[in-house]
This record gives C-alpha cells, sequence and structure tokens, in this order.
C-alpha cells in the first residue's frame, strides 16, 4: 500500500487544474506520488512521466502498476534532453525540483517546446527549503525568471503553504 501523499504533491496537482481529458508531462518523476494523484483526475487523458533514474522509474511503476497497464500513465527512463515524445503533445508540463529548469531553462524548456499544446502551460514547482523564511515571493521570482530565460511568458505565480516547507509554483506559456 503506497503511502499518504505530501501535502506539497496534493498542493501541487491542485494548481495544476487537472481536467479529465488531459494529457501530461511529469519532469522527474521520483516515485510517481504525482502521478498517482493526476490519474485520479483523469478519465480519457494521459500522463507521460520521465525520469533519469531507473530505480525511481521502478519504483513509480510500481506505485502506479494499474495506470500504467490500463494505459493512462507511461513511465521513461530517460533524461529531459534525450527524450523523444514522437508525436505527443501535453496540455500540462510540470516539474518539481528538477535543476535543469532552474540552471538551463533554455534546454529544458526547448526539449519540451514542440511537444507543448498551443494553449499548453509548462508549471514549474519548487520547495522553499534553501530559501529561508518569509522569501517565497522571491523564489517564484526566480523561478519565473527561468521559465522567461527559456522563451515563455508568465501567467501566474502560487505560492503554498504546505508542510514541511513552502512551495511555490511558476507558470509559463508559450
Amino acid at each position: 500500500m503506497a503511502s499518504k501523499p505530501s501535502e506539497r504533491f496534493v498542493w501541487a496537482v491542485e494548481v495544476l487544474g487537472v481536467q479529465p481529458d488531459d494529457h501530461l508531462l511529469e519532469v522527474g518523476c521520483g516515485h510517481g506520488v504525482a502521478v498517482s494523484l493526476v490519474c485520479e483526475r483523469l478519465e480519457s487523458g494521459t500522463i507521460t512521466a520521465i525520469d533519469r533514474s531507473p530505480k525511481m522509474i521502478d519504483a513509480a511503476t510500481r506505485r502506479n502498476r494499474e495506470q500504467v497497464d490500463a494505459g493512462r500513465a507511461t513511465l521513461e527512463t530517460v533524461k529531459l534532453e534525450a527524450a523523444d515524445f514522437g508525436e505527443r503533445r501535453f496540455d500540462r508540463v510540470f516539474a518539481f525540483n528538477v535543476a535543469p529548469f532552474w540552471l538551463e531553462p533554455e534546454m529544458a524548456i526547448g526539449a519540451i517546446r514542440d511537444h507543448l499544446d498551443p494553449k499548453g502551460a509548462v508549471y514549474i514547482f519548487w520547495d522553499a527549503r534553501h530559501f529561508g523564511p518569509g522569501r517565497e515571493r522571491e523564489l517564484a521570482e526566480e523561478l519565473a525568471a527561468a521559465l522567461r530565460k527559456g522563451g515563455l511568458e508568465i501567467d501566474r505565480m502560487e505560492v503554498g503553504d504546505v508542510d514541511p516547507v513552502p512551495a511555490v509554483c511558476a507558470v509559463g506559456r508559450p
């Protein structure tokens, strides 16, 4: 039995506003907690989740076996810059604490740009554990700057007061 998801993932999926027919991409899915939460909201939609770690994809696959078998979730071991999404298009692309979106936004956004629906959005989440109390808005501004550097326009920024530390999200659109 999977453990109870952390508040930050529950909050993140709320911010995503997943619709039943959405097609999503999660970059850096780890244990697949967000995949599970997203799949609860999908009907005809799908989620593709990637992670560079085979151990994480194995864990995410075990956690989401029913969704994988049903074709609702696809999990792949691959680095973002090497991913081949073929003809897939995504309504929402999201990542939580995934360094390339912060450190190499041109590469990260470039890797997904052709697969983002023209009305789609990129959601970059980060927890504020290394930023110090009260500096969440500053962190959100830095994430927004990274998305702009990657060629996106900022739609909005969110701050979540979640345990164990606050989290932020910058949402960018083409």
